[in-house]
Parts: C-alpha cells; structure tokens; sequence
C-alpha cells in the first residue's frame, strides 16, 4: 500500500479561531477570517462585505484544489473594492491551478517556476503547500515540512498541508505524528479520501490491521464518489455550446422522424 499524493475533496470546516481586523486578516491572505471578522463588525461598506464572502469561497475551493469552480467564483465577484490588487489575484489563481496541475502530473520543478510568478502575495498557505509538495517529490523532507508549517500559520484548516505533515512523518518513521496529523486533517475535512488512505497506511505499518482496512474502505468509496462527481461534472459542461445545440437538432431530427411515421402510417405521405 502506497502513500496517497495530496489531491482534493468535499471541505468541513472546524469552529472558527479568534479573528482580528479584517482589514489584517485580509493583508495575510485569510479571506476567509475577513470576512468572518468583517460580518462581526460591519466596519465598512456593504459592498466590501461581498466582495470578502466571494473570496472566501474562492480560498475554500482552493484549498480544495477544485480550480475551475475557484476560477468561475472569482469571476462571478461583481462588487470590487479596491481592497486587494484583483488583476494580480487572478493571475495568481491562473499560476497557482497551473503549478498544481503540475504536481498531479508529478512535475515538481514545473510546479516550483510557476510558483515564482505569484505577485499578489495574498495565496500563501497554497503557495507554501505546494511549494511543500514539490519539495516531497525531490525528498527535501525538512524543508517541506516547514513549508506546510507556514501554510497552516496562515489557514490552520488547510487539511492538505496537514495531510502532507503526515505524508513526511510517515517517510521519516515517526508512525504517531503521522497518524495524529492525518487525523487532525479529517477533523477539518472528513471527506478528504486521500487522508483516509494515508491514515490506513499509517496503521498498517503500525500493525493495526484492523483500523487500516477500515480506513482503507472509507477511502475507497470516497474515491469513488468523488470520480462519479467529476463525471458529473464533465457531462454537466458538455450541455453548453456546441453540445446544446447537438442535442437541440437531434431532438429536432428526432420529431421530425416520429411525425414521418405517423403520417405515413395515416396514409398522408
């Protein structure tokens, strides 16, 4: 049994942390407690509060990895305050889905030169997790697990870099922190299949056969869910474009061919 690569799942949260001024959780790249912090204050327009709870939602779909719907999200933000440099973030999201799909085709130094383009400064905890991913695949082991440690000081819900600590007390024998950081992981996101199978390989290796199949199982119908979303998914982007208009005219060619019938069978034709 190998160790999963981090990939991406469904996210639960866990309970909030104390916030400060959104204003400085927005400087630090936590849109998420910004806007938490800003809903408990209101110290500012309303059309500021908008614009924190679309980049909110954009963090959480990057920490999921889930790209395309981060990218549409940002795109659908329409209240813009000049509270963050827009342009520079979203070609941040662009870099960040590009040197992530990178790390899927396990191409870390690929990864690693698109990470240099980051300008807003404002993604950090998943440019530091997939700094921290490469540096898995070259077998820095130290140097990534300081990485995922600074990406967890900024979004201490980032279940992947929690995972990743896992994946590098795992390689280096340390069989409890593994087990104690994936499980902190799934407390953050349960649905994390990845998690699940690491956690079974953990216990494997610490001779609980019993709780790594259990965990083994639980990853593998995750896994399954999560392919049979994605084809969801895929078959929900064929019904725009050429696809509806393929299927209007089959539709067309299809009462064209039923009304044929029925009136060839009356004899009209």
């Amino acid at each position: 049994m190998t160790v999963q690569p981090p990939g991406s799942d469904g996210e639960r949260t866990e309970p909030a942390s104390p916030l400060g001024d959104w204003r400085d959780e927005l400087a630090s790249g936590r849109f998420d407690a910004a806007h938490r912090a800003f809903t408990l204050t209101r110290d500012g327009a309303p059309e500021v509060g908008r614009a924190l709870a679309g980049l909110a939602e954009v963090e959480s779909l990057v920490r999921d990895k889930a790209w395309g719907r981060a990218v549409k999200r940002f795109d659908r933000i329409e209240d813009r305050p000049a509270i963050v440099p827009w342009e520079q973030l979203q070609e941040d999201l662009a870099c960040l889905q590009r040197s992530g799909e990178a790390l899927d085709r396990r191409r870390p130094d690929d990864a690693l030169e698109e990470l240099q383009h980051l300008k807003s400064g404002l993604f950090t905890a998943e440019a530091e997790t997939q700094q921290g991913t490469a540096l898995i695949y070259d077998d820095r082991l130290e140097e990534a697990a300081s990485c995922f440690q600074r990406a967890l000081d900024v979004d201490p819900r980032h279940f992947r870099a929690l995972t990743n600590l896992g994946n590098v007390a795992l390689e280096e024998g340390r069989i409890d922190d593994a087990i104690t950081a994936y499980e902190r992981a799934l407390k953050l996101n349960d649905s994390f299949a990845n998690a699940h199978h690491n956690l079974a390989v953990a216990y494997r290796r610490k001779g609980e056969l019993g709780r790594s199949v259990r965990s083994l199982r639980r990853a593998q119908r995750l896994m399954q869910q999560r392919d049979a979303a994605d084809a969801r998914d895929r078959l929900g982007s064929m019904a725009g474009g050429r696809s509806v208009r393929m299927l209007r005219w089959l539709l067309y060619a299809a009462v064209a061919i039923t009304l044929y019938v029925v009136l060839h069978s009356r004899g009209v034709l």
